[in-house]
């Protein structure tokens, strides 16, 4: 649980980095909630450890500020993924972000999910109703 512990860009990186190497041990909870540096390449190597890591079934990014580009490097490495619980409360998604998660699920994305926790991303009506259409 690494929330709310101030991980910059180059940390958030190395730590998911590091949960991607062979012979890690397996993880299934993953919380960096409330890390607001996450950007570029953390979450591109999150992405690459969801689609690595078929142990993970919670992934908690709540108040990251993740924007529209971010959730979009992050989304790519959710069709392998076993996640049953998605967390992206609190981030600006925003219309392009939200279709990009309603594509990922249309292309099959996140087939055990259970609980998807998108308050307060300023989504709008089109975007949520895409996103309801696609689950």
């Amino acid at each position: 649980n690494l929330r709310d512990s101030g991980l910059s860009d180059k940390a958030g990186a190395a730590v998911a980095i590091a949960l991607t190497r062979a012979g890690a041990a397996p993880v299934k909870v993953v919380k960096f909630g409330q890390n607001r540096d996450l950007f570029g390449q953390p979450l591109c190597a999150l992405g690459r450890l969801l689609a690595s890591n078929s142990e993970i079934q919670e992934l908690n990014l709540a108040v990251c500020e993740l924007d529209e580009e971010a959730c979009a490097a992050l989304f790519e490495g959710l069709a392998a993924s076993a996640l049953k619980t998605l967390d992206l409360a609190d981030n600006v998604l925003g219309a392009r972000g939200a279709a990009a998660l309603a594509a990922a699920l249309q292309r099959g994305a996140l087939p055990a999910l259970e609980e998807l926790r998108l308050y307060k991303c300023a989504l709008g009506d089109e975007a949520g109703v895409e996103l309801l259409q696609a689950l």
